[in-house]
């Protein structure tokens, strides 16, 4: 049973803690003593404290194998002669010592196995959080968190629970081992013979746990992927009435689960009964022996009644290490996938001795950028400069790029060619930490956290002025409704927001855009799922957050356009035209025709500016 690398990989987590456990280890062991100095006062039991006849003699413990004899009188006081006293007392004394030894072994043990599991597990999130934007594009979200949760979970089992039954009971079978050999060593020779027989099997029953494990883990994360999915798109389920059919879909999941489950469950309980075998074969075996020994005198009742006690307290430690065993094979097989995650690259390297961006004061270039994907080229020859304060608009049908070309300037991907400078200084030589507190972002899908309206709007902060949070939400135009909540700035909102509008979602984020006061702004889609009343008012808010700042606008909609400083035009990855809204117009080409095709009907003024939480209606325009 050799200890496999990832297996090894897996016990590395345990080192931070050796401390805890040596000392757990060794209390371990002195239970272990304890069991064998227990199954060794069964013999002054038998012999001498059940024969009234018999007082005042000494009680012999056990005889070393060079005929030397220890008795249990040898530990106590001339005073103290009867032998039911002294065997009394010494049960009592044992008993104890050895229970306050395995309480405290078994809690340093556990304590190490689930403190190392908690560092695998933030280990694995922080590798996870750390994926670059097209992990979680190519790995559904249920079988991430399945991972991260529940194969994880499965490790945390071996290395408590299991790793502490095996120190346990591998020093209990050691000691035991060595009560049979001293009271009998071709007794205990006899019983040990068909050994193999159970071991053999055992081995070869792990791998195939490992196997159907590591099945079992997959077939779990497809259960989550479908709970997450059902449970976020509840409304689409219930619109189509897809109830039943989301349930049939669950249930064949569950099947599968199930099936591959007890694939290993068959090959792991079938080890305790092999065992059974064995001692039906060999306890007849030894009885015929023992009674002839004992004919003879050349043993005593209590010298078989040790041997008995601990030859099935010796099997016992044998079963269970090949449970053990096995469930260390089915950790293995369920920490599969975590050392996958834990093996992946993370979405971008700072360089050595990476430096800090200053705040934001002169220009943003993109010199020649290109970007593929897997090999397939996203953006090509961008080229580009925007000075502070400008507002520069993305346009495009969709596919051209535009949600890449913006990503590019946190490091959400790094250019494949070319590069992207801020201040003269390459973003590739930047720390992500000072790079990306100059950026703020307000998207399409503004993630709202499980948490107060408070902490949403305070996002990464903390020892927020009062008065900053509310000046923040009043220029986002959400102060008014949050007041209106149940329990106003300190309503939790719930999962992603949800008991709010997406107007309200969206000033929310704003909110906590504002509060971030980055020189840089990065808007995407910010207005295009909202009705008209709750765009005027998310317009009245991005209006606010982009006074003073640099913004890189995606919009489908013709009043954010209209107030750009500058247009780029994308197709297929390249930047076809670049100038005003009323220069593209009047030049009649690609830009020309998306207006046509995208903006023709919406003829509505620019939605009105807003100044210090109040609407302002805009100067006219062309």
């Amino acid at each position: 049973m050799l200890v496999s690398p990832q297996l090894r990989r897996l016990l590395s987590y345990v080192r931070p803690y050796l401390l805890r456990m040596s000392l757990g280890v060794v209390l371990l062991a002195f239970v272990a003593v304890g069991e064998g100095l227990f199954a060794l006062m069964l013999k002054p039991a038998v012999d001498y404290v059940l024969d009234p006849s018999i007082v005042g003699s000494r009680l012999p413990l056990v005889t070393l194998p060079g005929g030397r004899t220890i008795f249990l009188n040898a530990f106590f006081p001339p005073t103290i002669h009867n032998v039911w006293t002294i065997f009394a007392i010494s049960l009592v004394i044992l008993v104890s010592v050895k229970a306050v030894a395995e309480y405290l072994g078994l809690t340093q043990i556990q304590y190490v196995g689930h403190a190392a599991v908690t560092d695998l597990r933030n280990a694995v999130f922080a590798k996870i959080i750390r994926q670059p934007i097209g992990f979680f594009q190519h790995n559904p979200t249920g079988r991430v968190m399945s991972t991260t949760i529940n194969d994880v979970e499965r490790t945390r089992i071996a290395l408590s629970e299991y790793l502490a039954d095996l120190f346990q009971k591998g020093f209990t079978f050691i000691v035991l081992v060595a009560v049979l050999l001293l009271v009998n060593w071709k007794m205990a020779l006899g019983a040990a013979v068909l050994l193999p027989l159970v071991v053999l099997p055992v081995n070869k029953f792990g791998r195939k746990i490992r196997s159907s494990a590591e099945k079992s883990q997959t077939r779990l994360g497809d259960l989550s992927q479908i709970l997450q999915e059902t449970v976020s798109g509840n409304r689409i389920v219930k619109a189509f009435g897809m109830e039943e059919f989301e349930i049939g879909k669950f249930r064949q999941a569950s099947r599968r689960l199930l099936r591959e489950s007890m694939r290993w469950v068959r090959a792991a309980v079938i080890t305790p009964s092999l065992m059974d075998l064995l001692g039906a074969v060999v306890i007849p075996l030894i009885l015929l022996y023992a009674r002839d020994q004992i004919r003879m005198h050349a043993m005593t009742k209590g010298d078989f009644s040790v041997f008995l006690y601990a030859m099935f307290s010796a099997y016992m430690p044998v079963k269970r290490m090949g449970y053990v065993y096995q469930q260390f094979q089915a950790a293995q097989g369920a920490s599969a996938q975590v050392f996958a995650y834990l093996d992946r690259e993370e979405e971008v390297h700072e360089a050595p001795g990476a430096r800090q961006l200053r705040t934001f004061s002169g220009e943003i270039e993109f010199d020649n950028v290109g970007f593929a994907y897997e090999e397939a080229p996203v953006l090509r020859e961008i080229s580009f400069r925007t000075r502070k304060g400008e507002v520069i608009a993305l346009v495009g049908s969709s596919g051209a790029g535009k949600t890449t070309l913006v990503n590019l300037l946190p490091r959400f991907h790094d250019v494949t060619g070319g590069a992207v400078r801020i201040d003269g200084v390459d973003v590739r030589e930047l720390s992500l930490r000072s790079l990306r507190s100059q950026i703020a972002m307000v998207t399409q899908e503004n993630i709202l956290f499980h948490d107060t309206v408070w902490n949403n709007i305070c996002y990464g902060q903390t020892n927020v002025a009062e008065a900053r949070v509310l000046s923040a939400a009043q220029a986002a135009l959400a102060h008014d409704f949050i007041l209106e909540l149940p329990q106003g700035y300190h309503t939790l909102l719930g999962e992603r927001g949800q008991r709010l509008s997406g107007g309200q979602r969206q000033r929310i984020a704003i909110a906590r855009a504002i509060l971030k006061d980055s020189p840089i702004l990065i808007l995407d889609e910010a207005t295009s799922e909202l009705d008209s009343e709750s765009e005027r008012l998310v317009q009245a808010a991005l209006s606010n957050l982009m006074v003073g700042r640099t913004a890189f606008v995606i919009a489908h909609r013709l009043a954010t356009i209209r107030r750009a400083d500058r247009i780029l035009v994308l197709e297929d990855g390249q930047i076809r035209e670049t100038g005003t809204h009323g220069d593209l117009l009047a030049r009649g080409g690609l830009y020309a025709r998306l207006y046509d095709l995208q903006f023709a009907d919406d003829e509505s003024p620019a939605p009105p500016r807003a100044e210090n939480g109040q609407l302002r209606e805009p100067a006219s325009q062309s």
